[in-house]
């Protein structure tokens, strides 16, 4: 393996580990979380149930990260094997924006299922 391959999965590891720790961080909160830079989190009496938001939050973020890391491991370990690295990065873009929609459909659904309706 190359020196440049192990530095580019030492970096994919530490992104990952990113969400990773914000994922457990969310999941430990005790007050509501936000998924979204920027976005106002909703207050502990908008929601029907704050741990469930906070978990699944947190869950989600957490396999966001593993997925991310493995995502990462596979388009380099592609991308040493084969040639065609426009196809490859084409198909990497459309993973990570695949896991990056899967992300905020969760957190939509979260949105439509815990926070009380008089309060959107």
């Amino acid at each position: 393996m190359a020196a440049g391959t192990i530095i580019y999965l030492i970096i994919s590891l530490f992104v990952s580990l990113i969400f990773i720790v914000l994922g457990v961080n969310q999941f430990r909160s005790k007050v509501p979380v936000a998924l979204n830079t920027g976005e106002v989190p909703p207050r502990e009496d908008e929601l029907t149930d704050m741990s469930e938001w906070n978990h699944k939050h947190g869950r989600n973020l957490i396999i966001y990260g593993c997925a991310l890391f493995v995502t990462m491991s596979v388009f380099i370990y592609f991308l040493e094997k084969f040639d065609n690295t426009v196809f490859q990065m084409v198909v990497f873009f459309i993973v990570i924006f695949g896991e990056i929609a899967w992300l905020e459909l969760q957190h939509s659904l979260l949105k439509k299922k815990l926070i009380k309706k008089h309060s959107i």
